[in-house]
């Protein structure tokens, strides 16, 4: 595996790095395309790579729909083209003025938001109202993550009901995130996200059964959305982590994708016969999983982690490994690809030939 991450001139990127490979990003998104038979049930999440180049070659892959975290977000996809946006998140105080004023600047993108809270519905109403625009939302159903969302079952039909009264607003369907289906054990993961799934389905029937017409029911994450792909009332599904894939997926779900999102890292100091530190510290790759926080290419599996600060990353080798010399590289893939890449401004792009040839911004890291 190792020597299809090697970098021929990895000599002229400092580190630490973020650093995608084109080809692997091609294979995930070819390797989708076979799962979902095509790309018109796909509403990719485009919070894990957050970069318009990536979004374009998704696009030119001949994927239309999209679904994303932040107005900044939204206001990249719709700078590229995307004709379909879905913002997964609630748009609360100052950021309902943004979304809307997204809506008028961008007429021509069907612009979606979700919403849980009756309170927040007359808001983002009111601000439609004096902006003179509509905007389509989807009720955000709780099927068991209770992060948000409302109920499945009669408090989503009377929300349904009253997003449908309320000037400005149009109701266009239910969401789904059921992350709560992560699990190592795929019989759970499946049986988690086929109960979650089948809440949202019984809920649609209801709501349309009193004549409310539901357009789209948008669901799972990554670690669903295989489950819910199969169901014939889930219209489209929304998993994120998919097109750079990490290690706590990979676990998770062996095979699927390729790793295509890594950290270069560079050997800073080797204090003791065991210890060495590289210079991929808290800043260069999220520390908000277990630790080590990634896996080192090529690299005995007992690595072990030692010590995180900011700009370093302290580590103990084992006794049978020969001590790596300053300036040795690592090839670090995160555990979680999301958070990782929010660090970066730029990544440095790998070729099919295994050049580093550019680099693209992280058009919308941050908010």
């Amino acid at each position: 595996m190792m020597d299809e991450y090697r970098i021929r001139n990895a000599d002229e990127i400092p580190t630490p790095a973020l650093v995608i490979y084109r080809k692997f990003i091609q294979e995930n998104i070819r390797a989708i395309g076979r799962m979902l038979g095509g790309y018109e049930r796909l509403r990719p999440h485009v919070k894990t790579h957050k970069m318009s180049r990536v979004a374009r070659m998704e696009m030119d892959a001949g994927i239309r729909k999209f679904k994303c975290a932040t107005p900044k977000e939204a206001a990249m996809l719709a700078a590229i083209g995307a004709a379909d946006i879905l913002i997964s998140y609630h748009i609360v105080g100052p950021a309902i003025a943004r979304v809307v004023g997204l809506r008028k600047t961008c007429p021509a993108v069907d612009l979606k938001v979700i919403a849980d809270d009756m309170g927040a519905l007359r808001a983002l109403s009111d601000a439609c109202v004096r902006a003179d625009t509509t905007l389509g939302v989807q009720i955000d159903l709780n099927t068991g993550m209770s992060r948000t969302g409302c109920l499945p079952g009669e408090p989503a039909l009377q929300m349904a009901r009253v997003i449908t009264d309320l000037p400005g607003l149009t109701f266009e369907g239910l969401h789904v995130y059921d992350g709560h289906a992560g699990n190592i054990d795929p019989e759970v993961r499946r049986r988690i996200a086929a109960e979650s799934i089948q809440k949202a389905v019984e809920t649609r029937r209801l709501i349309e059964g009193c004549g409310l017409k539901v357009n789209a029911l948008v669901a799972s994450g990554s670690p669903g959305f295989e489950v819910t792909a199969q169901v014939p009332e889930v219209d489209e599904v929304s998993p994120g982590t998919w097109i750079f894939w990490d290690v706590s997926y990979e676990e998770q779900m062996p095979g699927r994708f390729r790793w295509a999102a890594l950290v270069l890292s560079r050997v800073i100091s080797t204090p003791g016969p065991d210890r060495i530190t590289l210079d991929a510290g808290s800043k260069a790759i999220a520390p908000d999983t277990q630790v080590p926080h990634f896996r080192a290419l090529g690299i005995p599996e007992n690595l072990e982690f030692v010590r995180r600060n900011e700009e370093h990353q302290a580590l103990r080798i084992p006794e049978a490994m020969p001590r790596p010399a300053v300036g040795d590289l690592f090839y670090l893939v995160p555990r979680h690809a999301c958070t990782t890449v929010n660090l970066w401004d730029e990544a440095c792009v790998i070729d099919e030939n295994g050049d580093f040839v550019e680099t693209w911004p992280v058009d919308a890291r941050g908010h």
